[in-house]
This record gives structure tokens, C-alpha cells and sequence, in this order.
């Protein structure tokens, strides 16, 4: 990654960096200015890129900022359970289609805020950001086999929670 690149792979991944964060802080104030760490971050350690798929370094170093302020404030993270409502859909659906998606969205929210944080993070960024096995092994900082058990428990446990409250 180049210097002259930072200024369009800011553009091409701000967004889901931000919502990445915004899912994890739960608040928006914080979310912009992990973003901005990040690309500060970023910008700093681009002498220790070594050529890796950009997406996933960021992420890695999204995650890092997240890790770091998360220690820092001490603190329960509370979650807002209208953070998946605004999901982008590239197709505009119906109005009834979007009306069910919007409660299945509902319910899947409501099914991976039981989980713990980090089962829920494995889950957002596998189903939702749709990164590899290997990815999030490389954001997370954990084993494969690790990401595999978290994240076969945990829909496991979203398929009840979403089970009982249908």
C-alpha cells in the first residue's frame, strides 16, 4: 500500500469500518473517532504492511483501536438494537419484504446481543462482513479452531434464541 492509496482506501472502506465499530462500541461518537484512530493507525504502520489482502489489515487495526479504548474505559459495552436496521440493501424490496427483513434482522440482533462479546464478534464479522475463517483469525488475533468452535456455538445458540421467540 502506498502513501497517494491511503487517501482512496479510506474512501473505498470508511463505511464498513465504521459500522464494524459502531457494532462493537455501540455508539456512534465513538465509532467515528475509532475510525479515525484507525486510519491514523494505519497511516503510522504502513512501514509493518506486508502486502496482506488491505481489508483484513484494516480490520485488524480497527479491531486494535476497539481493544484499546474498550481496556481503557473499563466499562459494559450496552447495546442499541436499532444498529442493524439500517442495513443497506443494494435491490430495493417491497414494502412487505422490507417490513420481514427488517424483523428478521430484529430477531437476529436481539439473538447475538445474548452472546458474549467475543463469540459476537466472530459471528458479525463471519455472517455479516462474510470475512474468511482465516481473516478473522487474523483480526481477532485467535486460532482457526477457535473461530470454528465460537462461531458453530454461538449460531448454534442464535438458532434457539431465534427459535423461542418465534
Amino acid at each position: 500500500m502506498k502513501t497517494n492509496s491511503l487517501d482512496a482506501v479510506y474512501r473505498t472502506y470508511i463505511n464498513d469500518l465504521y459500522q464494524y465499530l459502531l457494532r462493537l462500541s455501540r455508539s456512534p461518537q465513538t465509532a467515528e473517532d475509532l475510525v479515525q484512530d484507525t486510519f491514523i493507525k494505519a497511516y503510522d504502520y504502513l512501514d509493518s504492511y506486508e502486502g496482506e489482502t488491505i481489508r483484513p489489515w484494516l480490520f485488524r487495526v480497527a479491531y486494535n483501536s476497539y481493544i484499546d479504548w474498550y481496556r481503557k474505559e473499563h466499562r459494559q459495552i450496552q447495546t442499541d438494537p436499532a444498529i442493524l436496521a439500517n442495513i443497506n440493501i443494494s435491490l430495493e424490496p417491497s414494502p412487505e419484504e422490507s417490513l420481514l427483513q427488517k424483523e428478521r434482522i430484529a430477531i437476529w440482533q436481539k439473538a447475538v446481543e445474548t452472546l458474549p462479546e467475543s463469540s459476537r464478534q466472530v459471528v458479525i464479522l463471519r455472517d455479516y462482513y462474510g470475512f474468511t475463517y482465516h481473516e478473522i483469525t487474523y483480526i481477532l488475533g485467535i486460532s482457526l479452531s477457535n473461530v470454528k468452535v465460537k462461531l458453530f456455538r454461538a449460531r448454534k445458540k442464535i438458532k434457539e434464541e431465534i427459535k423461542n421467540d418465534l
